[in-house]
């Protein structure tokens, strides 16, 4: 009698290995799935003729076969739905992480630090159109480079549970910069600036998405000295201020929990004078004057820079020009308009692609 139960356990295990293989041949899945996924389709296996082919088989046989077996859209589509409401909170889009920390799960941020999302042909693609940016701006005159702050789940892949942290594997991000790398376009990676942050205290609210005022003037002088301004340095100790209680953070207005506050140390630093606001708010895009002696900055970026790096030029450039990214499809017209010395292109890792899509989040980007 066990026997019997063993042989049909191994007949229906096999049955259900050999499904997708199957399926596979009889109704594979329309290239068209995995396009929209923002990534290329793997191609077949080459036959190999050398030694590096032969050590490079293995790979490129299981990169096809995860592109191309049966059922794959349906069993990606199952597992998405099974798991999302698992991971909620209160019924939103937040994972809680170890010692409480909080992380946003919308535009897929938790599963792009990961690297559980890689859209390839949305990355190049985006690289691409930045290329072309670049090559507008130097033309003009100007400089340009790329600093994207990463995102929070990037920074503390320790406090996130095991599926959520990378463990190695290759991220957006990544990609991101070797595609920049090889279109010669100045870039600063900002990951081991935040671990550097990190390391002396917070880099990340523990309750919000972003990052905190000490950790936004250690990327602030990492930019600006890739940028040729070494001389700007700020000191976080002379730059912010006493400690004070932070409230209404995203996940506390996400929550409707007025409790969710925690200490932090503003910035301590001179304004300047809005000369025009070039968009309706929230977060409009905005001319800010210091009054002194300097050249034009423009940032483009998203709710990472609209204050704090907005505040952190000003000690030096004469104008800043803050625009918002809107995903690439920012209003071009304001370089010809200002014509900055500089221009900085900044939306963090969430939003490192130019995908156009409706903007659905929760959370300030």
């Amino acid at each position: 009698m066990l026997l019997s139960h063993r042989r049909l356990f191994a007949v229906l295990s096999f049955a259900l290995l050999a499904t997708p293989l199957i399926a596979g041949l009889v109704w594979p899945d329309s290239p068209a799935t995995v396009l929209a996924e923002g990534r290329l389709l793997a191609p077949a296996p080459r036959a190999p003729r050398t030694w590096a082919d032969w050590l490079a088989h293995p790979r490129e046989t299981d990169a096809y076969l995860k592109d191309h077996f049966g059922v794959r859209h349906a069993m990606i589509q199952a597992h998405h739905d099974l798991t999302k409401p698992m991971l909620g909170f209160g019924g939103t889009s937040i994972l809680v992480g170890r010692d409480g920390r909080l992380f946003y799960l919308g535009d897929d941020l938790v599963r792009q630090s990961a690297g559980l999302v890689l859209r390839d042909r949305e990355v190049a693609d985006t690289v691409a159109t930045l290329a072309a940016l670049r090559d507008l701006i130097e033309k003009g005159g100007a400089r340009f480079l790329v600093a994207s702050p990463p995102n929070s789940a990037t920074v503390y892949q320790d406090d996130l549970p095991i599926w959520a942290q990378s463990r190695g594997r290759l991220t957006e991000y990544d990609l991101f910069l070797d595609d920049l790398a090889e279109r010669g376009i100045k870039t600063v990676d900002l990951r081991p600036v935040m671990a550097a942050a990190r390391a002396g205290g917070e880099a990340y609210y523990k309750y919000d998405s972003h990052w905190t005022p000490r950790a936004a003037i250690l990327a602030f002088n990492a930019v600006a000295a890739a940028a040729g301004h070494k001389d700007w340095t700020l000191d976080p100790e002379k730059a912010l201020g006493p400690q004070s209680i932070r409230r209404g953070s995203d996940f506390s207005r996400l929550l409707g929990d007025p409790a969710l506050v925690e200490e932090t140390r503003e910035f301590n630093l001179p304004g300047g004078k809005t000369e025009a606001l070039l968009s309706p708010p929230p977060m409009p895009d905005k001319v800010v004057t210091s009054g002194r002696r300097g050249p034009t900055i423009m940032v483009i970026g998203d709710s990472f820079t609209t204050d704090d790096f907005t505040v952190a030029l000003l000690q030096h450039a004469a104008r800043v020009v803050w625009i918002n990214h809107r995903r690439c499809g920012f209003d071009r017209k304001w370089i010809d308009v200002y014509r900055p010395d500089e221009v900085w292109w900044m939306p963090t890792e969430r939003f490192l692609t130019c995908t156009a899509q409706p903007d659905r989040s929760e959370i300030a980007g």
